[in-house]
């Protein structure tokens, strides 16, 4: 999968474009169900649509997306080292806004870190992207305990014990990115 920029034709501004082979495109088009859900929430990034292009004689699925200018909480970090609890305290809230949008509508985001969640300059607005390994919480009730889903380093430890899958996996996810974004 690749990530790209690109001025849209029918578009009015800068867009963030995730491409992959189109025969490989099923987990892109299962991302699109689940981002398309949140598309009047200002705190998850927005969806513009998808395509398929030719190029290089290879067929590509393309994502547009919201181009977030101020990169991701990740590079930030690694950059600055690190942030004013002001604004790691304003980011940290916009990430937790965000994931109560998610939650509410039955979704386990199963990736939260701090290179998933975007920083779109124009309105200092920290948003989550990334739901490719996101799961309804009807399919993450179901799978097996003790699974660990999400980015090796930043675990979404699922439920051992028969409680709360839902609210463990993201509280969990939320603390590691408080402890790295809040110090």
């Amino acid at each position: 999968m690749s990530n790209a920029l690109f001025r849209g034709v029918t578009l009015p501004s800068l867009v963030a474009l995730k491409s992959c082979n189109l025969s490989d495109s099923q987990s892109l088009k299962e991302e699109v169900e689940i981002i398309r859900m949140f598309k009047h929430s200002p705190y998850i990034i927005h969806y513009f649509g998808a395509n398929v292009s030719f190029e290089d004689n290879v067929n590509l699925y393309n994502l547009l997306l919201q181009y977030a200018s101020g990169g991701s909480l990740a590079d930030r970090l690694r950059n600055y080292n690190s942030q004013s609890k002001v604004e790691g305290r304003k980011h940290m809230k916009n990430v937790l806004l965000g994931l109560s949008c998610i939650h509410n509508n039955g979704i386990i985001h199963c990736d939260i870190k701090p290179g998933n969640i975007l920083l779109v300059e124009r309105d200092k607005t920290a948003k989550i992207a990334d739901f490719g390994l996101s799961v309804t919480l009807e399919q993450g009730m179901n799978e097996r305990h003790g699974l660990i889903r999400g980015t090796k380093r930043t675990p979404q430890w699922e439920d051992t014990d028969g409680d709360d899958v839902f609210r463990k996996n993201q509280v969990c996810g939320t603390k590691v990115l408080e402890f790295k974004v809040v110090k």
